[in-house]
């Protein structure tokens, strides 16, 4: 009787070590995942679902937008999301998730991404909604093919070109003496160098003596600025600021102050009134602070 009490105790004892033991492993298989912004997808088929990339050349204030931005759609909209951020260009782990899940809408945010991005959108990984965000004034090859799937907001184009011709009439105003580097299937217009004025033109194709060429002009016309029509290394400015001289690079000469805020504010409300359109759209007044030249 007493060696069948103490096998009882004995397997009571056992049991009770093995339920501990079970719930210890379950205690620390959630502790090792807490914390970590993994989605599955059943979540995602169940909420509306973002997939945001964003690029390394954000400004801080920008990112801290994006951060806080993303926290409120999912606590006050449900909506899920996962955020790969400082990407120069969509690698393999974005390329992962667009093969692995499947996310309602897809935003990327800056034109450094939009090379990559088209690319990867082109591949039909996914029939998601492609929302592009420019960050800054186009610069030369980040401009994205707008299909069916892809909406872009960009800045104004025509308002860009305004200000850029602005800035030119207001020095010929001043009788500014200009020479201009460019290449030769941008030709600079003949409302600022007229063909008479040719000798104050430098091309870069296939110059190698480009520089000494601008130096000469530059001496011989007692110029004052040097603008580049094309798109310039910064290799190449560096060398023309040496001249003591004014530099504009004319491709980059404008800076865009966006309303970030307003802009996710924007897309909330385009998203909750399913009012995705494709195709190319202009930032609002309210969405542009301020777009000046640098």
């Amino acid at each position: 009787m007493l060696y069948k009490l103490e096998r009882n105790y004995q397997c009571m004892h056992k049991t009770r070590l093995l339920l501990i033991l079970t719930l210890l492993i379950s205690l620390l298989a959630g502790c090792g995942n807490r914390g970590i912004p993994v989605i599955k997808q059943e979540l995602l088929d169940q909420k509306m679902s973002v997939l945001m990339l964003s690029s390394s050349g954000l400004s801080a204030s920008a990112k801290d937008v994006l951060g806080q931005t993303l926290k409120n759609w999912r606590d006050g909209n449900s909506i899920a999301y996962e955020w790969v951020k400082d990407l120069n260009a969509l690698d393999d782990n974005v390329d992962s998730k667009l093969k692995s899940k499947t996310y309602d809408y897809i935003y990327v945010v800056g034109n450094e991404l939009f090379p990559s991005a088209n690319e990867k959108m082109a591949l039909g990984l996914t029939t998601s909604k492609w929302t592009f965000l420019q960050s800054q004034p186009f610069a030369e090859g980040s401009a994205i093919t707008v299909n069916e799937q892809a909406s872009l907001l960009q800045l104004d184009l025509q308002q860009i070109e305004t200000m850029k011709n602005k800035a030119i009439q207001d020095l010929l105003f001043q009788n500014v003496v200009i020479e201009w580097v460019t290449q030769s299937e941008r030709p600079i217009p003949s409302a600022w160098a007229p063909s008479e004025e040719a000798d104050h033109i430098v091309l870069l194709n296939n110059n190698n003596q480009w520089f000494q060429q601008l130096t000469f002009q530059v001496h011989q016309h007692h110029a004052a600025w040097v603008i580049f029509y094309s798109p310039v290394s910064e290799d190449q400015l560096q060398k023309a600021k040496s001249l003591g001289v004014s530099v504009m690079d004319f491709a980059g000469a404008l800076t865009a102050d966006l309303n970030w805020t307003q802009i996710f504010d924007n897309r909330l409300a385009m998203m909750k009134t399913h009012a995705w359109q494709k195709g190319i759209q202009n930032y609002n007044p309210q969405e542009l602070k301020e777009l000046k030249m640098k």
